[in-house]
């Protein structure tokens, strides 16, 4: 990992105000909803997922997680929050692992499932995109992104 990207990612996450705040990435969106940054390779690039990026920095490398899936506690798809710090938002794990957490958080398709739970890839996107442009244009606000992210009522949309 160069320290160049290392810098350069960093420059495209907003942290929030609080140690147990998301940070969330400003970068590139791909189109499942998550972040996706650009890293420089021998053959030239490749596009790494921002989440998993971060958890690069922190765990040694990419090739430290190779084979191994992040779980995200926060369940936000463009937080990057990974520290070795107890308030860290990702997490290392297994994919099997990775699917319990799903199970107990209720993320499995159904028909009870919360409302962005079911949400498409698409529309996963262009919320994430919203949330990010919002980041962009009005910087941290911990309301907005409170709304934005959770909703505001039962029955306000979410972001996520």
């Amino acid at each position: 990992m160069q320290a160049d990207d290392v810098a350069r990612f960093y420059s495209h996450v907003l942290k929030g105000p609080h140690a147990d705040s998301c940070w969330l990435w400003l970068g590139a969106i791909s189109d499942d909803g998550y972040g996706r940054f650009w890293i420089n390779t021998v053959g030239g690039q490749r596009a790494v997922a921002a989440h998993r990026f971060s958890l690069a920095t922190v765990h040694g490398g990419l090739a430290a997680i190779d084979g191994l899936t992040a779980l995200h506690w926060c369940d936000v798809p463009l937080c990057v929050h990974a520290t070795l710090e107890p308030s860290t938002h990702l997490l290392l794990g297994t994919r099997s692992e990775n699917m319990a957490d799903r199970a107990m958080k209720g993320r499995m398709p159904s028909a009870t499932a919360a409302r962005w739970r079911r949400l498409s890839r698409a529309e996963r996107a262009t919320r994430s995109r919203q949330l990010r442009e919002e980041l962009k244009t009005h910087g941290w606000d911990e309301g907005l992104v409170r709304e934005l992210v959770h909703g505001i009522d039962p029955d306000h949309p979410t972001l996520f």
